[in-house]
């Protein structure tokens, strides 16, 4: 009788000793795969930041030369300049363009003001000859820009915004690359200044980042995108812009790389702007930027294409694609599967480390935040918080951009 008793008493223990074994095999293939998958986020994240650029810096060793051009070669150029209501900065733009030392013959001069209910158009029809266009319809900058194209006389174009003043010599800088047939189109450099008395937020560190990067990019093949505060671009290469695109730079400058041509950074040639005036004007900003760079992973997604074209496939991905869609929610799960590994235990001084590493970032971002609502700035903590702020509007670019609620019409940053 106390056999039978017995049975299913050991029938249920083995049962309970086979199911912790197999617990203990589950929890040991999650906290490997745990493992697994914390370094393949932080190898993306380097790679796409650290990485990519060392690989081009090597690859392009052998391919470093310089273009000279003299004032002979100089070709005629039409300026474009989209301006919605640009009544501070509309008059200082012309007489800042109308200074460069270009030939004035060789120089056509358009600004579009669609849309505008300031004083936009008759400041810039006061100068007898920039020609201005203007519709009382604002219908966004592509609409703009693509109209206004139409009317241009030469060869290359030259699309500026109001609010970027050029660096004397920057003309002739961002038209040398088109002495090499296969260049299309020539970015110019962007510097950011901070204002005495405006929060710094680390957008000129960075911008200096991407114009190392852009240095490396024209060396192995091209700018995977370009500013268009100053980009250049031949007029047979340029391609109509849908109405609804968002980032109608990065549009063209897609559209010149996918008709086999490249597009070249010039470093000489450089447009200078004020940072943002307040953090909520460069959040708007970059969360269109983000918005707009999904969208054109939808408009311009052959260039993804390694078969038809290798490099520009490889560096777009590297770029591009990892930025805007890996590296932010990559950020937010590497900080929390960090943390679990810990409360896991037996994680080492290595994950302890790192964690440790991560939470000193933060707190740094988030002290760069406070500082910089309060209009304050230190590098230390204004660089962590530019990089958390820009991956931040990443998101909600991403998320504004699937609920289709970022519109084509820009709102300035007050600078």
């Amino acid at each position: 009788m106390q056999k039978y008793i017995l049975y299913p008493l050991y029938g249920i223990l083995k049962v309970c000793i086979l199911l912790n074994q197999k617990c203990i095999n589950l929890f040991t293939f999650i906290a490997m795969w745990m493992t697994v998958i914390f370094w393949m986020l932080t190898a993306v994240i380097f790679f796409t930041y650290v990485g990519y650029p060392t690989v081009l810096y090597l690859l392009s060793l052998t391919q470093r030369k310089n273009v000279s051009v003299s004032s002979d070669d100089l070709p005629s150029i039409s300026i474009v300049i989209a301006a919605y209501n640009e009544e501070v900065m509309m008059e200082k733009k012309l007489m800042n363009t109308l200074a460069q030392d270009y030939p004035a013959p060789l120089l056509q001069i358009i600004v579009i003001t669609d849309g505008s209910t300031d004083a936009t158009v008759a400041i810039a029809s006061s100068f007898s000859n920039v020609l201005v266009l203007h519709e009382p319809q604002r219908r966004g900058k592509a609409a703009a820009i693509n109209r206004a194209v139409a009317f241009a006389e030469n060869e290359i174009i030259v699309l500026t915004d109001a609010n970027s003043f050029l660096q004397q010599g920057t003309l002739q800088e961002l038209i040398k690359p088109f002495v090499d047939s296969e260049v299309g189109a020539v970015a110019g450099e962007k510097k950011v200044v901070d204002l005495p008395g405006v929060a710094a937020s680390g957008e000129g560190i960075y911008w200096k980042y991407e114009s190392w990067l852009k240095q490396q990019e024209t060396l192995f093949y091209t700018v995977v995108g370009a500013a268009g505060e100053l980009f250049a671009l031949r007029k047979k290469y340029f391609t109509t812009i849908p109405e609804h695109t968002i980032t109608d730079d990065f549009f063209l400058s897609l559209s010149v790389n996918l008709q086999q041509k490249k597009c070249v950074y010039a470093k000489q040639a450089i447009s200078i702007e004020a940072a943002s005036l307040s953090l909520a004007d460069e959040w708007k900003r970059k969360v269109r930027i983000a918005a707009g760079g999904i969208q054109s992973l939808f408009l311009v997604s052959e260039a993804l294409n390694p078969f038809r074209y290798p490099k520009l496939a490889f560096q777009f991905y590297s770029h591009r694609v990892l930025r805007w869609l890996f590296c932010a929610p990559a950020m937010i799960v590497l900080f929390f599967l960090n943390w679990m590994i810990i409360c896991g235990g037996g994680a080492g001084v290595l994950y302890e480390g790192l964690f440790v590493l991560q939470l000193l970032f933060y707190v740094c971002a988030f002290i760069g935040f406070l500082m910089a609502i309060n209009r304050k700035t230190f590098f230390l903590f204004s660089i962590p918080f530019y990089i958390v702020f820009m991956h931040v509007a990443m998101l909600a670019g991403t998320f504004r951009f699937a609920n289709g609620k970022q519109s084509v019409l820009w709102e300035k940053a007050k600078r």
